[in-house]
């Protein structure tokens, strides 16, 4: 018996419209709410520039002639993906999906990661060997993709990971 034939003459529960599945409709809805609820009404554009006391610790003055390195809080809009679709049917989902994958890692994932880790061991991690080894690798936790000539620092003293990269260069894409 196909899901169209019941015998109780009730709507099917997995047909909406004629044809059109409820996991159709569901994706359909999922794909509007995340290109209009997630940015902000921005679209595919990233978020507005953070203000300088959001910015990170100084970075450390490079020798002459290496350019100047400026250290941001690791957050949405820092990763190399996503930044470069215009507003339309499809590329506004996939803008959205690089940005909630960033939300996810940075919003939830490293945050849960590191209260685990301060009551397993009393502190959080206290350099940058042992916030990617038992933060980032033991969680499988994946950082987006930085673009060229950006880094991930953690800085134990604001307990923070920061994203550095040379002044000028563009930090939210």
């Amino acid at each position: 018996m196909s899901i169209t034939q019941r015998s109780s003459g009730r709507v099917p529960v997995a047909t909406l419209f004629t044809g059109v599945s409820v996991w159709a409709a569901a994706a359909t809805l999922l794909l509007c709410l995340l290109a209009g609820g997630c940015g902000g009404g921005g679209g595919a554009k990233g978020p507005p520039a953070q203000p300088a006391a959001d910015a990170g610790p100084a970075a450390q003055q490079p020798a002459p002639g290496m350019p100047v390195m400026v250290r941001e809080k690791a957050q949405v809009g820092v990763g190399a993906k996503g930044h470069d679709y215009k507003p339309g049917l499809i590329s506004t989902p996939v803008a959205e999906y690089f940005k909630t994958k960033e939300k996810v890692a940075f919003e939830i994932k490293i945050p849960y990661a590191m209260k685990i880790h301060k009551g397993l061991y009393g502190s959080a991690p206290a350099s940058q060997e042992e916030f990617m080894d038992k933060i980032i690798e033991f969680n499988q936790i994946k950082l987006p993709e930085l673009p060229p000539g950006h880094t991930y620092v953690y800085d134990p003293e604001t307990e923070q990971l920061y994203v550095e990269h040379p002044e000028g260069a563009a930090g939210n894409g």
